[in-house]
């Protein structure tokens, strides 16, 4: 898998729409495994460290605060997603309990 990264970007205000226009312009439409792919309004998955650094001196000259990660190939391990659905699972279990109700048949 090739290395991937996601840049964040926060407004204090909202950004005039030369922004979205700029990055429309320079770095094309949003979709998976294009250059970038927009995951929300100010969150991109970037394919390379290249399109990343540009996302993010484009963000930061329009004033946002921008946070950039590269993703790692591993991922969440099994083990922590095993752990989380129990979590998911005790504390709905206990919200329920709390309120007299039982667990539905959707969580048994």
């Amino acid at each position: 898998m090739p290395e991937k990264y996601v840049v964040a970007w926060d407004f204090a205000k909202k950004p005039s729409g030369t922004f979205y226009r700029v990055l429309l312009d320079e770095f094309g439409t949003s979709h998976p495994g294009g250059d970038y792919e927009l995951i929300q309004r100010s969150v991109a998955l970037c394919r390379n460290d290249f399109i990343a650094s540009r996302l993010t001196a484009l963000a930061e000259h329009f004033g946002a605060r921008v946070a950039s990660f590269r993703v790692e190939r591993e991922g969440i391990q099994p083990e922590s997603t095993k752990e989380a659905r129990e979590f998911v699972e005790r504390v709905l279990y206990q919200r329920l309990h709390r309120r007299g109700r039982r667990r539905s048949k959707a969580m048994r």
